[in-house]
């Protein structure tokens, strides 16, 4: 929305959305707005309604061109991953614009998202000051203030926002700091979503949070994330939310709010795996669900972070079976596409050596997705790429030379070695340090494009060169064989991809995955 006049103190009390809604559309184009809150507070869901009123009024009101360009687009991104010491804000920006929307796609994109950001077209709302590391908020903070001409929208949990701010400070920046839901609010609230009149459970809940204000239940159900548990893991309950109380009221020394907190929590799984009539019986069993949940849970912690890189999770197990399963693999296509020219031995011996060289780099499970998008000539000629190719040419060639090519084959595939290496590196990005830049099914289906062109490009290239030094049948061996490599350099992320993406569908990988912002 755009500039709108001062809002008044009392309007900011009511803490209601139109009244976030006004504070928003009363920030100047470069205006700033820090909204902290301690976990389960709302403060991401704030950031979401804000951008639904934000993308609403642009919607509904007929604006002229120049109505419109005061009118930015919210995009929000979580801080998650970005070093303010080593990387300007509206470079990082563009490049999380290019990596999560197809907009941006091509060589072309970068330049198109970096204009954006600079021109103020879009309004940015960053979430998860608290998850960069500690010593990197205050220089965080002092980047946003010295490089950021546009909106912005900064969100944190209270504590490590008012540490951060001892050092440094957002300039100009309206502070908003979301407060606990008064216990009638959320007596009204969880009454709308019951049937009248209500089960004497839900009574008796209500009743209470009413009545007692001060009591432990009405303090743990102050906050939108245990509102929303006791409504969705109850929801199909009916009298039992009575248990929540038996509960509160057992402990002979009192519960405490982070008690009632735990007991919600640990709801969440078991309402999530209960099957209910019409609805067919979960994919995963709930202790399947359980261990699997607690792995990555654990991961995650050890880890720092609250982002699911999930192409990294082959990485949490040994990748020897991976390794000896890919070069087990690539043997067996080489020594099957030399073993045409070369003979059945010369086939299984160099399918065991370049099975070793290729298998042994593959199977780490660190492979991000990776997306067509032929880079700047630049950048092809750049000193990184052409280093890679030469060092994969000279070895593609001393290992097809010194095992009885001679020299000119050795010197022919080395040659082809180093342009198809400077090709992938310049035609594939990676989509790294982003884990919800792309979906698992997505990246499958970009990954599968790459490998198709990818293969045959190969394939084609160095089985061409292998044609004009040692004739026709080498050059068809070598041709098939590179462009199967081709293919299969791309399964790791495939079978990664496939198997999450089936794990999200039926809900393992996203049951119980409530937000603590």
């Amino acid at each position: 929305m755009p500039v709108t006049g001062r809002v008044s103190a009392p309007a900011v009390s009511r803490g209601g959305l139109p009244e976030l809604l006004e504070v928003y559309g009363a920030l100047g184009s470069s205006g700033r707005m820090v909204i902290i809150g301690p976990a389960g507070s709302g403060k991401s869901g704030a950031a979401v309604l804000l951008i639904l009123g934000a993308v609403e009024y642009r919607q509904e009101h007929d604006l002229s061109d120049r109505e419109r360009s005061r009118v930015p687009v919210p995009v929000m991104f979580t801080l998650h991953g970005w070093d303010p010491d080593r990387q300007r804000l509206d470079g990082w920006l563009a490049e999380r614009l290019q990596q999560t929307y197809l907009l941006f796609a091509g060589k072309s994109g970068l330049a198109k998202a970096a204009a954006l950001v600079g021109d103020r077209r879009i309004a940015v709302i960053l979430d998860g000051l608290d998850e960069i590391p500690e010593e990197l908020r205050p220089v965080a903070l002092q980047a946003i203030s010295e490089q950021a001409s546009f909106r912005v929208v900064l969100l944190s949990r209270t504590e490590e926002m008012l540490a951060a701010a001892q050092t440094q400070f957002l300039q100009g920046a309206v502070a908003l700091e979301l407060q606990d839901v008064e216990p009638v609010v959320a007596a009204d609230y969880l009454e709308r979503f019951q049937l009248d009149p209500l089960p004497q459970g839900w009574r008796e809940l209500t009743d209470r949070l009413r009545q007692a204000p001060d009591s432990p239940i009405a303090m743990a159900l102050s906050s939108p994330l245990s509102l929303t548990l006791v409504r969705d893991t109850y929801h199909h309950a009916g009298d039992d939310v009575g248990d929540l109380l038996a509960f509160c009221d057992a402990a002979a020394g009192g519960t405490s709010r982070e008690d009632i907190e735990d007991h919600l929590l640990d709801r969440v799984l078991s309402a999530a795996y209960v099957r209910h009539p019409g609805e067919a019986q979960p994919r995963y069993q709930l202790p399947a669900a359980r261990r699997a949940l607690t792995r990555i849970a654990v991961r995650m912690n050890q880890d720092r972070t609250r982002d699911l890189a999930w192409w990294q999770i082959p990485a949490w197990a040994s990748p020897v079976p991976r390794k000896a399963v890919f070069v087990l693999l690539f043997g067996v296509v080489f020594g099957l596409g030399f073993g045409l020219p070369l003979g059945l031995r010369g086939g299984l011996v160099l399918g065991l050596v370049l099975g070793i060289m290729f298998g042994s780099g593959l199977g780490r499970g660190n492979g991000s997705p990776k997306r067509i998008a032929p880079q700047s000539l630049r950048k092809l000629f750049s000193r990184s790429v052409l280093e890679v190719g030469l060092r994969f040419g000279l070895l593609i060639g001393l290992v097809f030379g010194g095992l009885g090519g001679g020299l000119r084959v050795g010197l022919g595939l080395g040659v082809a070695g180093f342009l198809g290496a400077v090709l992938a590196l310049w035609l594939f990005q990676p989509t790294a340090g982003n884990a919800s830049a792309i979906s698992p099914l997505g990246s499958w289906r970009q990954d599968r494009a790459a490998g198709l062109v990818f293969g045959p490009l190969i394939g084609l290239l160095l089985g061409s060169l292998m044609w004009l030094v040692s004739g026709l049948p080498a050059g068809l061996g070598s041709g098939l064989a590179f462009c199967l490599v081709g293919v299969l350099f791309y399964s790791e992320t495939w079978v990664t991809s496939l198997a999450f993406a089936q794990l999200g569908r039926h809900g393992l990988g996203t049951s119980g995955a409530t937000s603590a912002g």
